[in-house]
């Protein structure tokens, strides 16, 4: 059975932002997600590669790009060797591009993942599963925090688990008390969440409310 984990998302501007997050995060968590998004990609735009130099922090780093020129983005972040990296399959051209992306981060020793927005079917990347080490369900549209979980993506969730039984599988967007519980249940194991985490009465409590949620169905 696959391990669950509780990710803080971390979606900034700033450099200053993005410490303060990541200092109140490292008390409770292993790992955090970095959301960089060029304003392409997504109607946002958020810190980019020069923010996370010099970064230093207990955390093991999770950047997911979600970025239109997605081979710059990879380059980029190689230099800093993250824990990992995790890239859109909405901006890559074809399978032949996918396979060199995940043969590239690898060469790193960098663990790797493919995430997919609300409108790509799962099966677009049923035959990279082996490959990766996390697949990403969006489950709301990328570029801004505090939007409403779509139930939509459900059936997604549970597919790739059919699929594979032992990847990370992991749900970002809309993941509090409630939706936890669902995507778990659906096949779930790595819940990203920003505003159950930072904005609950304090982070201890909030990671512990996400916890007993995930494990609903145990």
């Amino acid at each position: 059975m696959v391990r669950h984990h509780i990710v803080p998302a971390i979606l900034v501007k700033t450099k200053k932002d993005l410490m303060n997050r990541l200092r109140r995060a490292a008390p409770y968590f292993s790992r955090a997600q970095i959301d960089i998004i060029d304003g392409r990609f997504a109607k946002n735009r958020t810190i980019g590669a020069n923010a996370l130099k010099n970064v230093k922090t207990k955390l093991k780093l999770e950047i997911q790009l979600m970025v239109k020129n997605v081979d710059k983005y990879v380059e980029k972040f190689l230099k800093l060797k993250p824990w990992m990296i995790t890239f859109p399959f909405e901006s890559c051209r074809d399978a032949k591009h996918i396979n060199e992306l995940i043969k590239k981060i690898k060469k790193s020793k960098i663990k790797v993942g493919i995430s997919i927005n609300p409108e790509t079917p799962a099966h677009k990347i049923k035959p990279f599963l082996k490959k990766i080490d996390l697949a990403l369900v969006m489950t709301i549209h990328p570029g801004f925090s505090g939007q409403p979980f779509l139930p939509e993506t459900v059936p997604k969730i549970r597919h790739i688990r059919k699929w594979d039984r032992k990847i990370d599988l992991e749900v970002d967007g809309g993941i509090h008390v409630g939706t936890a519980c669902i995507t778990a249940k659906a096949g779930a194991n790595v819940f990203v969440a920003g505003g159950a985490i930072y904005k609950a009465k304090d982070i201890k409590t909030g990671l512990k409310q996400l916890r007993k949620d995930a494990k609903c169905m145990t």
